[in-house]
């Protein structure tokens, strides 16, 4: 997440409409969590979701919400 980010918003308020949450939330601007962003995904980009469980990374906030919307579809059906 930035601060200010529209697309971490966008990432944000889908999953709030989703009745989803995170199990982390890291700040970009912590120099900790950046490194660790390039190491997982190879890029200084947010948003980026980690879904462990299904073994997933992405970013682009678009592909995100579709992936959200995908699980949770899942889960309701």
């Amino acid at each position: 997440m930035k601060q200010g980010c529209p697309y971490c918003a966008k990432v944000i308020a889908a999953a709030k409409r989703l009745n989803m949450g995170f199990d982390e939330v890291k700040d970009i601007a912590d120099e900790g969590v950046s490194v660790e962003l390039v190491a997982l995904g190879g890029r200084k980009m947010v948003p980026f979701l980690v879904d462990r469980e299904a073994g997933v990374s992405m970013y682009e906030s678009d592909d995100i919400v579709e992936y959200m919307e995908k699980k949770a579809s899942d889960v309701s059906s």
